[in-house]
């Protein structure tokens, strides 16, 4: 708590241990499990050689020679949790510290070999459980204030059925991190109405974070590059793949089926907002819905929107007054990205909220009221 308000942070990361495989990973796939040699700052893992990463150090394309003044301030930054390699009890003193009440437990750069595709899905299945059983005792250690989040890889629908019902009904998950669609598919055929109904069952809430709704990812065309065009992509990917993923989940009419649906859009700012919904509004119901000859939807996407989304900002976002004016503010939640480098500082990451040119009732809702709305009762024992 700070200043009478109670807080969540929606959208913090775990960051995983280097040995976590090492310990969860089950008898049968212990040979194949990821075998981390080294940690780069602490933060990023560089991998033996193995089924899942056939090179040698750092997954191709995803932590690829990134600017070292990226990692220069983190011992600085984070201080005793950079030297505590992130534990849970390290955690906790930074929220105690901070005021931050309770953190909604994003998967962090350790949960890479989640997202490998073309591999065994009985081992990526195994993985998935592994680090569930990880997450749930990272969590054990006041679960009160940590909060588990289930992510899966993007396999058959049977095992992910299976899978989310035991993070969510067994350990205790608040949110499910979507899944990238089955190749091949898109997420609204046929093959994901279980996991959409599992869903709705559960009262749980889905989070997108940076996930596309399908290939390729919005900012892959710079994908391996430095310089300018790294930092392109990085400034394109969350919040265009948010804008795509839902545009997806309205036009497609998800939310008409299942309209008990919660669904949350994190780490891309909330600035998109109102211009993305103003363009879904018009291609659904204004001049431009000459595109679209069989608009089944029974509500505009503004509407979904304000019945079904919530959409994490940040404390420092320019315009969020000017967000909150347009849409309101009873869809908007909050985040720290805490511990990633780019992160705001702990420090500086609820005092810059605070500081926003918004009403106090309104500091109150994002801080506390949505989030709980958004996860349910889960969050709030």
């Amino acid at each position: 708590m700070i200043n009478g308000f109670k807080v969540i942070d929606a959208d913090a990361h775990m960051q995983e241990p280097g040995d976590l495989w090492d310990k969860y990973v089950e008898k049968e796939f212990f040979d194949r499990r990821p075998k981390v040699e080294a940690m780069e700052h602490r933060i990023y893992f560089k991998y033996a050689e193995s089924e899942l990463f056939p090179k040698t150090g750092l997954p191709t394309g995803v932590w690829k020679e990134r600017p070292q003044k990226m990692f220069e301030r983190m011992p600085e930054k984070y201080g005793q949790a950079y030297d505590n390699y992130w534990s849970a009890e390290s955690r906790l003193e930074d929220m105690e510290k901070y005021g931050w009440d309770k953190m909604v437990c994003i998967p962090g750069i350790g949960a890479a070999p989640l997202g490998q595709q073309g591999r065994d899905p009985d081992l990526m299945w195994a993985l998935a459980r592994a680090y569930h059983n990880w997450a749930y005792d990272f969590c054990s250690a006041d679960p009160v204030k940590l909060k588990l989040v289930a992510n899966l890889p993007t396999y058959d629908i049977e095992r992910t059925v299976t899978e989310t019902r035991r993070a969510v009904a067994e350990l205790g998950a608040v949110t499910v991190m979507m899944p990238k669609p089955l190749p091949g598919k898109f997420w609204h055929e046929p093959e994901y109405d279980p996991f959409w109904a599992l869903i709705e069952e559960l009262d749980v809430p889905l989070s997108f974070h940076g996930v596309g709704s399908c290939a390729p990812h919005a900012g892959s065309r710079y994908s391996g590059q430095v310089g300018a065009m790294f930092a392109l992509q990085h400034a394109i990917g969350f919040p265009m793949e948010n804008m795509i993923s839902l545009g997806h989940i309205i036009y497609t009419g998800i939310l008409d089926k299942h309209p008990n649906l919660r669904c949350s859009f994190l780490e891309g700012n909330a600035g998109w907002v109102p211009f993305w919904l103003g363009r879904l509004d018009d291609h659904a119901v204004g001049r431009q819905s000459v595109f679209w000859d069989d608009n089944n939807l029974t509500m505009t996407p503004t509407e979904y929107f304000k019945r079904n989304i919530w959409v994490a900002c940040d404390g420092d976002e320019v315009g969020l007054g000017a967000v909150l004016d347009h849409i309101g503010d009873d869809n908007f939640v909050w985040n720290t990205d805490y511990p990633h480098s780019d992160a705001p500082d702990p420090d500086k990451a609820l005092p810059e909220l605070l500081e926003q040119p918004i009403s106090e009732e309104s500091k109150k809702k994002i801080l506390w009221d949505n989030p709980v709305r958004l996860f349910g009762e889960r969050i709030t024992v």
